[in-house]
């Protein structure tokens, strides 16, 4: 699924997940590119809300408020 999402071949990104290698410029690029709402937090590990730069996390909690649960 990260593959098609990115553009990333799975066996690169099972790399970068098992230490083998590390993120690169490429990753961080293509992953932005899916989800440029990430983009801040990806690259600073901070939140933007009110302009628009969230965390996967904030998302979820974010979701959940939505729908109750």
């Amino acid at each position: 699924m990260f593959e098609a999402a990115t553009g990333v071949k799975a066996k690169t990104w099972a790399n970068v997940e098992n230490g083998i290698q590390r993120a690169n410029e490429e990753h961080i690029e293509a992953i932005i590119k899916k989800w440029p709402e990430y983009a801040y937090w990806l690259v600073t590990g901070l939140t933007l809300p009110e302009a628009g730069q969230i965390s996967p996390e904030l998302e979820e909690t974010r979701q959940k408020l939505q729908t109750g649960t």
